[in-house]
């Protein structure tokens, strides 16, 4: 999406002063990653349901951009990696608890509802170790507002955030303040403040590895599907 792109360039301007500044001072496994980026199939405007599910962050992004995933200001390589990893079947055998109830979710209802499914995160820098960094989030916060534009640009009616409490933090710095009540056990309906995202549907829980953990992952998940069901259109 042409669109999207111009966000990004744009952003990328001021990000990139930013970014290698920081990488110059942090031993490698505090640096910086490239930003997650992300892109559309082609027909996607045509679906009537258009589904934007929310990941934490990815570590070590765009290894493909060389310099052990450091940020090295790859733009179109980033989205070329997002669009074979996401679009092109690069996930199909990706393993972790993440992905399989990723997976599992967009299956279900993928065709029965005639959806289209896009990945984002709602921490779009990430580090070469795992976890993420105050001083890369800051420089998030402050040079690369991104989400916001991209959920105007993208238009999804429902949004669903495998992010749990943890992360609360980000959704409210980078996209907006929200209320949420609980509406299933461990499964909250989110209302955000900002009137562009009101008619949009939202959805949170807990991220699949923590529901691993807690063996409720079996009954979390098939209650979230029923309620994204129940959301489209």
């Amino acid at each position: 999406m042409e669109a999207l792109l111009t966000l990004y360039k744009e952003k990328f301007e001021i990000l990139d002063v930013q970014l290698k500044q920081y990488n110059l001072k942090v031993s490698q496994k505090k640096k910086a990653t490239n930003p997650f980026l992300i892109t559309t199939p082609e027909d996607y405007h045509s679906y009537p349901n258009k589904i934007m599910i929310f990941g934490q962050e990815t570590n070590a992004w765009c290894k493909e951009c060389g310099s052990n995933s450091e940020y090295s200001n790859s733009l179109d390589k980033s989205i070329e990696v997002y669009r074979n990893f996401y679009f092109n079947g690069g996930n199909n055998s990706y393993p972790g608890p993440f992905w399989n109830e990723y997976k599992r979710i967009r299956k279900e209802i993928q065709i029965s509802k005639n959806a289209v499914f896009l990945w984002n995160n709602v921490n779009k820098i990430g580090r070469i170790g795992t976890g993420n960094i105050a001083e890369i989030n800051e420089i998030q916060f402050l040079y690369f507002q991104v989400i916001l534009e991209e959920i105007k640009l993208l238009t999804p009616n429902i949004m669903v955030f495998l992010t749990g409490p943890n992360y609360d933090d980000f959704i409210k710095k980078n996209i907006g303040e929200f209320k949420q009540k609980e509406i299933f056990d461990s499964i909250w309906e989110i209302s955000f403040i900002d009137e562009a995202l009101k008619s949009i549907k939202s959805y949170k829980t807990y991220h699949p590895n923590f529901l691993y953990h807690q063996s409720k992952n079996g009954t979390v998940i098939p209650n979230l599907i029923n309620v994204i069901k129940s959301a489209c259109i």
